[in-house]
Protein backbone atom coordinates (compact mmCIF):
# COMPACT_ATOMS: atom_id res chain seq x y z
CA UNK A 1 0.00 0.00 0.00
CA UNK A 2 1.37 3.35 -0.98
CA UNK A 3 1.76 6.35 1.22
CA UNK A 4 -1.10 8.87 1.66
CA UNK A 5 -1.25 12.33 3.06
CA UNK A 6 -2.45 12.69 6.68
CA UNK A 7 -6.14 13.55 6.96
CA UNK A 8 -7.13 11.85 3.71
CA UNK A 9 -9.40 8.80 3.75
CA UNK A 10 -8.27 5.79 1.74
CA UNK A 11 -10.77 4.66 -0.92
CA UNK A 12 -10.94 2.07 -3.69
CA UNK A 13 -13.21 4.28 -5.88
CA UNK A 14 -11.79 6.16 -8.80
CA UNK A 15 -11.36 9.88 -8.12
CA UNK A 16 -14.08 12.13 -9.53
CA UNK A 17 -12.88 15.15 -11.46
CA UNK A 18 -15.13 18.23 -11.16
CA UNK A 19 -15.97 19.70 -14.51
CA UNK A 20 -15.09 23.36 -14.58
CA UNK A 21 -17.79 25.81 -15.64
CA UNK A 22 -17.31 29.12 -17.39
CA UNK A 23 -16.66 31.01 -14.17
CA UNK A 24 -15.11 28.21 -12.01
CA UNK A 25 -11.53 28.62 -10.79
CA UNK A 26 -9.00 25.77 -11.09
CA UNK A 27 -9.67 22.69 -8.94
CA UNK A 28 -7.82 21.96 -5.69
CA UNK A 29 -5.80 19.16 -7.32
CA UNK A 30 -4.51 21.61 -9.91
CA UNK A 31 -3.61 24.00 -7.17
CA UNK A 32 -1.44 21.44 -5.43
CA UNK A 33 0.69 21.03 -8.52
CA UNK A 34 0.63 24.67 -9.61
CA UNK A 35 2.77 26.94 -7.41
CA UNK A 36 1.22 30.02 -9.07
CA UNK A 37 -2.39 28.92 -8.31
CA UNK A 38 -2.86 31.30 -5.36
CA UNK A 39 -1.87 34.20 -7.59
CA UNK A 40 -4.28 33.38 -10.43
CA UNK A 41 -7.11 35.98 -10.52
CA UNK A 42 -10.75 34.80 -10.62
CA UNK A 43 -12.48 35.19 -13.93
CA UNK A 44 -14.90 38.10 -14.15
CA UNK A 45 -18.40 37.82 -15.54
CA UNK A 46 -18.58 39.20 -19.04
CA UNK A 47 -20.84 42.14 -19.80
CA UNK A 48 -24.20 41.01 -21.20
CA UNK A 49 -24.93 41.64 -24.85
CA UNK A 50 -28.02 43.66 -24.00
CA UNK A 51 -26.10 45.97 -21.67
CA UNK A 52 -23.31 46.36 -24.24
CA UNK A 53 -25.79 47.24 -26.98
CA UNK A 54 -27.61 49.75 -24.79
CA UNK A 55 -24.48 51.55 -23.60
CA UNK A 56 -22.55 51.44 -26.88
CA UNK A 57 -25.32 52.10 -29.37
CA UNK A 58 -28.00 54.01 -27.46
CA UNK A 59 -26.04 55.93 -24.83
CA UNK A 60 -22.92 56.58 -26.92
CA UNK A 61 -24.60 56.54 -30.34
CA UNK A 62 -21.80 54.56 -31.97
CA UNK A 63 -22.30 53.93 -35.72
CA UNK A 64 -25.53 55.93 -35.70
CA UNK A 65 -27.25 56.38 -39.07
CA UNK A 66 -30.10 58.70 -37.99
CA UNK A 67 -30.64 61.48 -35.47
CA UNK A 68 -34.01 61.87 -33.76
CA UNK A 69 -34.69 65.43 -32.63
CA UNK A 70 -37.51 66.13 -30.18
CA UNK A 71 -38.21 68.26 -27.10
CA UNK A 72 -34.96 70.17 -27.60
CA UNK A 73 -32.72 67.09 -27.55
CA UNK A 74 -30.97 64.95 -30.19
CA UNK A 75 -30.66 61.16 -30.01
CA UNK A 76 -28.06 59.48 -32.28
CA UNK A 77 -29.82 56.21 -33.09
CA UNK A 78 -30.06 53.39 -35.63
CA UNK A 79 -32.85 52.70 -38.11
CA UNK A 80 -32.57 48.93 -37.70
CA UNK A 81 -33.52 49.32 -34.01
CA UNK A 82 -36.06 52.09 -34.54
CA UNK A 83 -38.03 49.87 -36.94
CA UNK A 84 -39.22 47.87 -33.91
CA UNK A 85 -41.52 50.85 -33.38
CA UNK A 86 -44.63 50.96 -35.54
CA UNK A 87 -44.25 54.72 -35.72
CA UNK A 88 -40.75 54.58 -37.23
CA UNK A 89 -41.38 51.43 -39.26
CA UNK A 90 -44.12 53.23 -41.19
CA UNK A 91 -41.95 56.31 -41.56
CA UNK A 92 -38.95 54.47 -42.99
CA UNK A 93 -40.84 52.06 -45.24
CA UNK A 94 -43.11 54.58 -46.95
CA UNK A 95 -42.56 57.43 -49.33
CA UNK A 96 -42.17 59.97 -46.56
CA UNK A 97 -39.50 62.59 -46.83
CA UNK A 98 -38.04 61.31 -43.54
CA UNK A 99 -37.28 57.89 -45.09
CA UNK A 100 -33.83 58.97 -46.27
CA UNK A 101 -33.24 61.91 -43.91
CA UNK A 102 -30.30 61.75 -41.53
CA UNK A 103 -32.00 64.11 -39.04
CA UNK A 104 -35.67 63.62 -38.21
CA UNK A 105 -37.56 66.17 -36.11
CA UNK A 106 -40.55 64.71 -34.26
CA UNK A 107 -43.48 66.85 -33.19
CA UNK A 108 -44.73 65.88 -29.72
CA UNK A 109 -48.43 66.85 -29.52
CA UNK A 110 -49.05 65.15 -26.16
CA UNK A 111 -48.30 67.26 -23.07
CA UNK A 112 -47.91 64.09 -21.00
CA UNK A 113 -44.68 63.27 -22.86
CA UNK A 114 -41.52 64.84 -21.49
CA UNK A 115 -37.85 64.33 -22.34
CA UNK A 116 -37.34 61.65 -19.69
CA UNK A 117 -40.33 59.62 -20.88
CA UNK A 118 -39.17 59.80 -24.50
CA UNK A 119 -35.69 58.74 -23.41
CA UNK A 120 -37.10 55.64 -21.73
CA UNK A 121 -39.31 54.79 -24.72
CA UNK A 122 -36.46 55.10 -27.24
CA UNK A 123 -34.05 53.28 -24.94
CA UNK A 124 -36.45 50.34 -24.63
CA UNK A 125 -35.65 49.50 -28.26
CA UNK A 126 -32.06 48.74 -27.24
CA UNK A 127 -32.55 46.65 -24.07
CA UNK A 128 -34.48 43.62 -22.83
CA UNK A 129 -36.14 45.14 -19.79
CA UNK A 130 -37.18 48.59 -18.57
CA UNK A 131 -37.68 49.69 -14.97
CA UNK A 132 -40.72 51.95 -14.60
CA UNK A 133 -41.78 53.61 -11.37
CA UNK A 134 -45.49 54.24 -10.72
CA UNK A 135 -44.83 57.99 -10.60
CA UNK A 136 -43.57 57.89 -14.21
CA UNK A 137 -45.82 55.25 -15.74
CA UNK A 138 -48.36 57.68 -17.24
CA UNK A 139 -45.74 59.76 -19.06
CA UNK A 140 -43.95 56.64 -20.32
CA UNK A 141 -47.27 55.16 -21.46
CA UNK A 142 -47.92 58.35 -23.42
CA UNK A 143 -44.52 58.09 -25.15
CA UNK A 144 -45.02 54.38 -25.82
CA UNK A 145 -48.43 55.06 -27.36
CA UNK A 146 -46.96 57.75 -29.63
CA UNK A 147 -44.19 55.45 -30.85
CA UNK A 148 -46.51 52.40 -31.04
CA UNK A 149 -44.40 50.25 -28.73
CA UNK A 150 -46.76 47.41 -27.82
CA UNK A 151 -44.38 45.69 -25.41
CA UNK A 152 -43.78 48.85 -23.40
CA UNK A 153 -47.51 49.65 -23.42
CA UNK A 154 -48.26 46.21 -21.97
CA UNK A 155 -45.63 46.70 -19.28
CA UNK A 156 -47.17 50.06 -18.31
CA UNK A 157 -50.57 48.38 -18.20
CA UNK A 158 -49.30 45.72 -15.79
CA UNK A 159 -47.69 48.29 -13.51
CA UNK A 160 -50.84 50.40 -13.39
CA UNK A 161 -52.95 47.38 -12.50
CA UNK A 162 -50.58 46.36 -9.71
CA UNK A 163 -50.04 49.79 -8.12
CA UNK A 164 -53.53 51.33 -7.87
CA UNK A 165 -53.97 53.49 -4.79
CA UNK A 166 -55.72 56.65 -3.65
CA UNK A 167 -52.87 58.66 -5.15
CA UNK A 168 -52.73 56.95 -8.54
CA UNK A 169 -56.15 55.55 -9.46
CA UNK A 170 -57.59 58.75 -10.97
CA UNK A 171 -54.54 59.53 -13.09
CA UNK A 172 -54.39 55.89 -14.15
CA UNK A 173 -58.05 55.96 -15.19
CA UNK A 174 -57.54 59.13 -17.23
CA UNK A 175 -54.46 57.73 -18.95
CA UNK A 176 -56.06 54.34 -19.61
CA UNK A 177 -59.07 56.05 -21.17
CA UNK A 178 -56.91 58.34 -23.31
CA UNK A 179 -54.59 55.61 -24.60
CA UNK A 180 -57.10 52.84 -25.16
CA UNK A 181 -56.31 50.57 -22.18
CA UNK A 182 -59.92 49.49 -21.66
CA UNK A 183 -59.11 46.74 -19.19
CA UNK A 184 -57.07 49.05 -16.97
CA UNK A 185 -59.81 51.70 -17.04
CA UNK A 186 -62.33 49.06 -15.95
CA UNK A 187 -60.09 47.92 -13.10
CA UNK A 188 -59.74 51.53 -11.94
CA UNK A 189 -63.53 51.90 -11.77
CA UNK A 190 -63.83 48.61 -9.89
CA UNK A 191 -61.16 49.73 -7.40
CA UNK A 192 -63.04 52.98 -6.80
CA UNK A 193 -66.34 51.17 -6.38
CA UNK A 194 -64.82 49.06 -3.61
CA UNK A 195 -62.75 51.72 -1.88
CA UNK A 196 -64.23 55.18 -2.45
CA UNK A 197 -66.35 55.17 0.71
CA UNK A 198 -63.85 53.19 2.75
CA UNK A 199 -60.70 55.28 2.44
CA UNK A 200 -62.32 58.74 2.74
CA UNK A 201 -59.26 60.39 1.22
CA UNK A 202 -59.28 64.15 0.65
CA UNK A 203 -56.69 63.89 -2.12
CA UNK A 204 -58.77 61.24 -3.87
CA UNK A 205 -61.91 63.39 -3.68
CA UNK A 206 -59.98 66.30 -5.19
CA UNK A 207 -58.78 64.15 -8.10
CA UNK A 208 -62.16 62.66 -9.01
CA UNK A 209 -63.57 64.21 -12.18
CA UNK A 210 -67.25 65.03 -12.54
CA UNK A 211 -67.71 62.27 -15.12
CA UNK A 212 -66.04 59.65 -12.93
CA UNK A 213 -67.92 60.74 -9.81
CA UNK A 214 -71.22 60.56 -11.67
CA UNK A 215 -70.42 56.99 -12.73
CA UNK A 216 -69.51 55.94 -9.19
CA UNK A 217 -72.40 57.54 -7.31
CA UNK A 218 -74.98 55.95 -9.62
CA UNK A 219 -73.28 52.53 -9.72
CA UNK A 220 -75.12 49.54 -8.19
CA UNK A 221 -71.68 48.12 -7.35
CA UNK A 222 -70.63 51.04 -5.14
CA UNK A 223 -69.80 49.58 -1.73
CA UNK A 224 -71.72 51.68 0.78
CA UNK A 225 -70.20 51.08 4.20
CA UNK A 226 -73.28 52.14 6.16
CA UNK A 227 -76.39 53.60 4.49
CA UNK A 228 -77.42 55.67 1.46
CA UNK A 229 -77.23 58.90 3.46
CA UNK A 230 -73.46 58.43 3.54
CA UNK A 231 -73.42 58.56 -0.27
CA UNK A 232 -75.12 61.96 -0.14
CA UNK A 233 -72.69 63.19 2.55
CA UNK A 234 -69.66 62.09 0.52
CA UNK A 235 -71.05 63.80 -2.58
CA UNK A 236 -71.53 66.99 -0.63
CA UNK A 237 -67.88 66.98 0.52
CA UNK A 238 -66.70 66.34 -3.03
CA UNK A 239 -68.75 69.25 -4.39
CA UNK A 240 -67.43 71.54 -1.67
CA UNK A 241 -63.83 70.72 -2.69
CA UNK A 242 -64.72 71.52 -6.31
CA UNK A 243 -66.33 74.83 -5.38
CA UNK A 244 -63.61 75.83 -2.89
CA UNK A 245 -60.38 74.38 -4.36
CA UNK A 246 -58.20 76.47 -2.03
CA UNK A 247 -59.57 74.73 1.08
CA UNK A 248 -57.13 72.79 3.27
CA UNK A 249 -57.61 70.75 6.42
CA UNK A 250 -58.42 67.26 7.70
CA UNK A 251 -61.48 65.08 7.23
CA UNK A 252 -63.24 66.33 10.36
CA UNK A 253 -62.75 69.92 9.28
CA UNK A 254 -63.98 69.04 5.78
CA UNK A 255 -67.27 67.77 7.19
CA UNK A 256 -67.74 70.83 9.37
CA UNK A 257 -66.73 73.38 6.73
CA UNK A 258 -68.83 71.81 3.97
CA UNK A 259 -71.89 71.76 6.25
CA UNK A 260 -71.39 75.40 7.19
CA UNK A 261 -70.80 76.45 3.58
CA UNK A 262 -74.00 74.99 2.17
CA UNK A 263 -76.19 76.03 5.11
CA UNK A 264 -74.86 79.54 5.45
CA UNK A 265 -74.23 80.75 1.91
CA UNK A 266 -76.84 79.03 -0.22
CA UNK A 267 -80.57 79.51 -0.37
CA UNK A 268 -82.90 76.52 -0.40
CA UNK A 269 -82.54 74.53 -3.62
CA UNK A 270 -80.53 77.23 -5.38
CA UNK A 271 -77.24 75.37 -5.92
CA UNK A 272 -78.44 72.93 -8.56
CA UNK A 273 -80.39 75.68 -10.34
CA UNK A 274 -77.44 78.01 -10.83
CA UNK A 275 -74.70 77.91 -13.45
CA UNK A 276 -72.26 76.99 -10.70
CA UNK A 277 -74.35 74.03 -9.64
CA UNK A 278 -75.42 72.65 -13.02
CA UNK A 279 -72.29 70.50 -13.52
CA UNK A 280 -73.20 68.55 -10.37
CA UNK A 281 -76.84 67.77 -11.18
CA UNK A 282 -76.18 64.31 -12.63
CA UNK A 283 -73.91 63.42 -9.72
CA UNK A 284 -76.58 64.27 -7.12
CA UNK A 285 -79.12 62.44 -9.28
CA UNK A 286 -77.22 59.23 -8.56
CA UNK A 287 -78.11 59.36 -4.85
CA UNK A 288 -81.10 57.14 -4.02
CA UNK A 289 -83.19 59.56 -1.99
CA UNK A 290 -86.01 57.05 -1.49
CA UNK A 291 -83.66 55.28 0.93
CA UNK A 292 -82.51 58.55 2.55
CA UNK A 293 -85.86 59.97 3.59
CA UNK A 294 -86.82 56.82 5.53
CA UNK A 295 -84.78 58.22 8.42
CA UNK A 296 -86.08 61.31 10.23
CA UNK A 297 -82.65 62.80 11.02
CA UNK A 298 -81.59 62.39 7.39
CA UNK A 299 -84.62 64.35 6.17
CA UNK A 300 -83.72 67.18 8.55
CA UNK A 301 -80.17 67.24 7.20
CA UNK A 302 -81.43 67.44 3.62
CA UNK A 303 -83.58 70.45 4.54
CA UNK A 304 -80.78 72.23 6.37
CA UNK A 305 -78.15 71.69 3.68
CA UNK A 306 -80.20 73.62 1.12
CA UNK A 307 -78.74 71.71 -1.83
CA UNK A 308 -81.45 69.42 -3.20
CA UNK A 309 -84.41 71.23 -4.85
CA UNK A 310 -87.78 70.58 -3.26
CA UNK A 311 -89.10 69.55 -6.68
CA UNK A 312 -86.81 66.51 -6.46
CA UNK A 313 -87.97 65.41 -3.04
CA UNK A 314 -91.74 66.03 -3.12
CA UNK A 315 -92.52 63.20 -5.61
CA UNK A 316 -90.41 60.83 -3.50
CA UNK A 317 -92.20 61.81 -0.29
CA UNK A 318 -95.55 61.39 -2.02
CA UNK A 319 -94.69 57.95 -3.34
CA UNK A 320 -93.38 56.78 0.04
CA UNK A 321 -96.44 58.13 1.88
CA UNK A 322 -98.89 56.52 -0.51
CA UNK A 323 -97.04 53.22 -0.35
CA UNK A 324 -97.10 53.31 3.44
CA UNK A 325 -100.88 53.92 3.40
CA UNK A 326 -101.32 51.01 1.01
CA UNK A 327 -99.35 48.78 3.37
CA UNK A 328 -101.56 49.90 6.27
CA UNK A 329 -104.65 48.92 4.28
CA UNK A 330 -103.10 45.64 3.21
CA UNK A 331 -103.48 46.48 -0.47
CA UNK A 332 -99.77 46.73 -1.34
CA UNK A 333 -98.55 43.48 -2.86
CA UNK A 334 -94.94 44.55 -3.30
CA UNK A 335 -92.92 44.37 -6.52
CA UNK A 336 -94.28 41.92 -9.08
CA UNK A 337 -91.44 42.10 -11.61
CA UNK A 338 -88.04 42.70 -10.05
CA UNK A 339 -85.31 42.29 -12.66
CA UNK A 340 -81.62 42.44 -11.80
CA UNK A 341 -81.39 45.76 -13.66
CA UNK A 342 -84.27 47.28 -11.69
CA UNK A 343 -82.82 46.07 -8.39
CA UNK A 344 -79.42 47.42 -9.29
CA UNK A 345 -80.83 50.82 -10.18
CA UNK A 346 -83.25 51.27 -7.26
CA UNK A 347 -82.16 48.86 -4.52
CA UNK A 348 -80.91 49.94 -1.11
CA UNK A 349 -77.10 50.04 -0.91
CA UNK A 350 -75.75 49.22 2.53
CA UNK A 351 -72.93 47.10 3.87
CA UNK A 352 -70.42 46.36 6.62
CA UNK A 353 -66.91 44.88 6.72
CA UNK A 354 -66.25 41.41 8.14
CA UNK A 355 -62.66 41.55 9.33
CA UNK A 356 -62.38 38.04 10.80
CA UNK A 357 -64.35 34.85 11.35
CA UNK A 358 -67.05 34.90 14.01
CA UNK A 359 -70.71 35.73 14.56
CA UNK A 360 -71.99 39.14 13.45
CA UNK A 361 -75.38 40.81 13.51
CA UNK A 362 -76.21 44.21 12.02
CA UNK A 363 -79.46 46.14 12.00
CA UNK A 364 -80.44 48.95 9.65
CA UNK A 365 -83.39 50.88 11.08
CA UNK A 366 -86.18 52.27 8.95
CA UNK A 367 -85.42 49.83 6.18
CA UNK A 368 -88.97 49.33 4.97
CA UNK A 369 -91.71 51.56 6.46
CA UNK A 370 -90.84 50.83 10.06
CA UNK A 371 -89.43 47.33 9.67
CA UNK A 372 -85.71 47.01 10.36
CA UNK A 373 -83.24 45.10 8.21
CA UNK A 374 -81.45 42.46 10.28
CA UNK A 375 -78.49 40.60 8.78
CA UNK A 376 -76.49 37.89 10.54
CA UNK A 377 -73.27 36.13 9.55
CA UNK A 378 -71.36 33.17 10.96
CA UNK A 379 -67.78 32.80 9.77
CA UNK A 380 -68.39 35.11 6.81
CA UNK A 381 -71.50 33.23 5.61
CA UNK A 382 -75.09 34.53 5.90
CA UNK A 383 -77.01 32.81 8.69
CA UNK A 384 -80.74 32.11 8.88
CA UNK A 385 -82.31 32.60 12.30
CA UNK A 386 -86.10 32.33 12.70
CA UNK A 387 -85.85 34.34 15.92
CA UNK A 388 -84.68 37.27 13.85
CA UNK A 389 -88.10 37.61 12.27
CA UNK A 390 -89.53 38.72 15.60
CA UNK A 391 -87.42 41.88 15.52
CA UNK A 392 -86.84 42.63 11.85
CA UNK A 393 -86.28 41.24 8.40
CA UNK A 394 -83.76 38.44 8.11
CA UNK A 395 -82.39 38.01 4.59
CA UNK A 396 -79.55 36.29 2.81
CA UNK A 397 -76.85 38.70 1.68
CA UNK A 398 -73.46 38.50 0.03
CA UNK A 399 -70.55 39.06 2.47
CA UNK A 400 -68.71 42.29 1.71
CA UNK A 401 -64.93 42.29 2.04
CA UNK A 402 -62.65 45.25 1.94
CA UNK A 403 -61.02 45.65 -1.45
CA UNK A 404 -57.32 46.23 -2.08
Amino acid sequence: MGNYAPGWMQTHEAPVTKKRGHEDVDSESDGDSDPDYLHTPKRKKLQTTSKYIFETLFINGQNSDVTIRALGKDWALHKVYLCQSGYFASMFSGSWKESDASIIAIDIPDNNIDEEALEVALGSLYKDDVLISPSRVVTILAAAALLQLDGLINQCSDIMTETMSTKTVCSYHGAATSYGLTEVATKCVEWLQRNLMLVQSISLLRDLSIELMEMLISSPNLFVLQVEMDVYTLTKKWVYLKLVPSWSGNLKQLSQDSDAYFRRFLRAGDLLKTERGKPFIKVFNGVRYQHVINDFNSTRLLDRDKIIPKEWLFPIYKHQWQTMLAIELGSDKGPTDMSAETLGRHGMRCGRIIKKDGDYCWRWTGYNYGLDLLIMFSNRLPRYDPQGFQDGININAVPMHRGS
